[in-house]
């Protein structure tokens, strides 16, 4: 039966379990919160001791759980306000005319509509960025078509589709469903969910054979997870 209680570290108050593990785990929750599960035999010193060696560790996961709990400001559309494209952020520098169009020029969007309102400039760079969208997953996903063809799964087709809590979603037939907000996110992190999706159409759900071969495909793929979540929150 493990024993609970509250231990004071340079970091702030943790919980420490003691249990009859060999060896100290040290986990950051959600909220920040730190949890210290530890061999009954091991003194607080040490424990202290281990923490301190982990301290980049543990402050680089609370600033990543802030990142992902942070609350994103609503996007503006008036003149100077920045929107990201492939992960950089761009300011709006907004021109007088018609017909509406919106284009990328070094570090801005110019974006042309008959009033400047923000509507206007919404429904404008909107469309610019849909068709972005497009282009750019559409070059992944059909780089992907000879590794399906060698490996006899069906031809991936991509369907730009807006998802609420997802970024991606495989079907049958080889569809690949992309949220257009991906397009948002920096290039390696869409990568990762075509990948993602690519390895679902071998293998539907996330059982270890998935793991396995998105692993095989993209080494480092839990990183660009991460990454990911962090620019989401950003």
């Amino acid at each position: 039966m493990s024993e609970i209680r509250s231990l004071n570290t340079p970091l702030g108050p943790a919980t420490l379990k003691r249990t009859t593990r060999k060896t100290l785990a040290i986990s950051v929750l959600p909220d920040g919160a730190l949890e210290l599960i530890a061999p009954r035999s091991a003194s607080e010193q040490d424990i202290l001791a281990k923490i301190a060696k982990r301290s980049k560790w543990i402050s680089a996961q609370r600033w990543a759980f802030q990142q992902m709990n942070a609350v994103p400001a609503p996007k503006r559309y008036v003149a100077g306000a920045t929107h990201r494209y492939l992960g950089r952020q761009y300011r709006l520098k907004l021109l007088t005319g018609n017909p509406p169009e919106a284009k990328l020029k070094g570090a801005y969007f110019l974006v042309t509509t008959p009033l400047r309102s923000p509507k206007e400039v919404e429904t404008a760079l909107g469309n610019w960025f849909r068709a972005r969208a497009r282009e750019q997953f559409a070059k992944r996903i059909e780089a992907w078509a000879p590794w399906c063809r060698k490996h006899h799964l069906p031809n991936p087709r991509l369907q730009i589709r807006f998802m609420k809590k997802r970024w991606g979603s495989a079907g049958a037939g080889g569809r690949i469903a992309l949220n257009p907000e991906l397009i948002h996110m920096p290039a390696p992190c869409i990568d990762y969910v075509v990948i993602h999706e690519i390895c679902h159409l071998r293998h539907p759900a996330h059982d270890k054979s998935f793991f396995r071969l998105l692993t095989t495909l993209l080494p480092n793929w839990r990183a660009l997870k991460k990454r990911l979540e962090c620019a989401e929150a950003s």
